[in-house]
């Protein structure tokens, strides 16, 4: 059975690119139709006659909402939010219109065939209709008794609070827009800056275990930790109170490991977590001093806390603890084309042991001061020793992709595991050129090819090497050739037989 697409966004050229993903993910999806306005957008969907809606937020931002919540009330399919700027209005306005996922322009071809493959799996049971999302009035009256803006009397509830390491809330609404443990709850969805609350009409025990059913369903741990602060109030609480305890816990936590659950009402104001994590502001500083080869910068911070601890009283297992997460976490965060299983790596393991027999900072913060060094001469040594390789995969990848007219640098870096602003570095180093100026010598080489061999129009030869814009090819042709794309066939064309 076919899946019926329509695309509502105003520019060709991002319509023209989400029908090319869409229709060569699967034979059996078909892009039914374009809109470009939000009158166009607000009668298609009252139409009810696709499966899923992909809308550009910007189109519809600034018009008045009410004719789209009633057609949306009647659309039975599943909407698919494209916004030009990741922020919390567009997340709101996501919320708004009932999306099931939030896409950041220009669009990822993969990040759309994500989403595409995530809300077609899920539309034979939906888990939200436009009419279980709380309305834009309730959300805003719920975010203000949460800041303490509204008076409100004390009330039954549950509250989620979640937040990532990166603090952004684009993903975490879709996030938790699909999670199916809230689904038989009555709950209202908002949202502050840096994170995602849901608010639960009850606080019965059926309730105590959503907060680890929806951490486990958090796939980006590995990158970017997430924790869920949990407070329950037994009817002597405001929603103001849950929101300050489930800040004041998240406050005194490491964002570490595969995320965590924080209980909220257990915590209090002289409770300390004592955990020799590093916080996310501690993995910026020692990225940023072992890029720069920054060592002075590195004794300084790490005196600071060193001694501050003495100070404090803090046990000195905990100080040795830290020293260790210091280390290994600089060792393991290099660039992954660094060989990390030899006599450096052996070093650094001797380094992490002799930590457990010093007994003041002076001495755990040489170990830290050779460590450093050790790990910068490392990376002096090997970081570019198989950057040629890394070029290469990175151009037979492209070489087979060339004709994706969404084909983008992050793309090429996640398929060959490596940072997009290093790869792009490579590719001047060794290319002489940008990755947009090598995947333009690609396309336009095989439109060279096509433009001798086949008799295809200019504008359909375009979209088959992976432009979006006719026009733009040819100016581009113009300057790499000389010729416009009409000439060089005339010139170049095999004589018939």
């Amino acid at each position: 059975m076919s899946t019926q697409f329509v695309v509502a966004d105003r520019d060709q050229n991002d319509r023209i690119g989400m029908k090319w993903v869409i229709e060569t993910m699967d034979d059996q999806h078909f892009v039914r139709n374009f809109t470009t306005t939000y009158d166009e957008t607000v009668v298609m969907l009252a139409q009810n006659e696709a499966d899923i809606v992909i809308i550009e937020l910007d189109m519809i931002a600034t018009e008045d909402h009410e004719g789209l919540a009633s057609a949306i009330a009647r659309f039975q399919g599943t909407i698919i939010a494209v916004a030009s700027m990741a922020n919390f209005e567009a997340g709101k306005c996501a919320v708004e219109i009932g999306a099931k996922a939030l896409l950041r322009k220009p669009v990822q071809a993969d990040d759309l065939k994500r989403a595409v493959s995530t809300v077609t799996k899920r539309n034979s049971h939906r888990i939200q209709t436009s009419s279980q999302l709380p309305s834009l009035s309730k959300r805003e009256r719920v975010l203000q008794q949460i800041y303490g803006k509204e008076i409100q009397s004390e009330l039954e509830f549950s509250m989620l609070m979640f937040r990532t390491r990166n603090r952004e809330t684009v993903s975490l609404i879709e996030y938790v827009l699909q999670l199916s443990a809230l689904q038989p709850f009555t709950h209202t969805i908002t949202c502050t800056e840096d994170s995602v609350f849901v608010i639960i009409d009850q606080q019965s025990t059926k309730t105590y275990n959503l907060p680890n059913e929806c951490l486990n369903a958090w796939p980006y741990y590995d990158h970017n930790p997430l924790v869920v602060s949990y407070f329950v109030s037994t009817g002597k609480n405001t929603y103001h109170q849950g929101y300050l305890s489930c800040q004041h816990v998240n406050l005194q936590t490491y964002f570490s490991g595969e995320g965590k659950v924080l209980f909220a009402n257990q915590l209090k104001s002289d409770q300390r977590f004592d955990f020799p994590f590093l916080t996310i502001e501690d993995h910026r500083l020692l990225l940023s001093f072992i890029q720069h080869r920054d060592e002075f910068s590195f004794i300084e911070w790490c005196k600071a806390w060193l001694y501050t601890y003495e100070e404090e009283g803090r046990s000195l297992l905990f100080t040795k603890k830290r020293t260790a997460v210091c280390i290994e976490f600089l060792y393991y965060e290099l660039d992954s084309s660094i060989t990390k299983d030899g006599e450096t790596g052996v070093q650094l393991a001797t380094k992490v042991q002799e930590i457990g027999h010093v007994d003041h900072a002076e001495q755990i913060l040489s170990i830290l001061t050779e460590s450093f060094q050790m790990i910068v001469q490392l990376q002096a040594n090997e970081k570019t020793t198989i950057s040629v390789e890394i070029v290469k995969s990175a151009l037979h990848y492209m070489k087979s992709q060339y004709n994706n007219p969404l084909l983008t640098l992050k793309d090429v870096a996640d398929y060959v595991d490596r940072n997009p602003s290093y790869l792009g570095q490579l590719f001047v180093q060794h290319e002489q050129g940008t990755f947009r100026q090598v995947l333009r010598d690609f396309r336009l080489d095989a439109a060279k090819k096509k433009l001798t061999m086949t008799r295809q129009s200019v504008k359909q030869l375009a979209y088959d090497v992976g432009y979006r814009d006719p026009n733009y090819f040819s100016r581009q042709f113009k300057d790499k050739t000389g010729l416009s794309p009409r000439a060089y066939r005339d010139e170049h064309k095999e004589p018939r037989s």
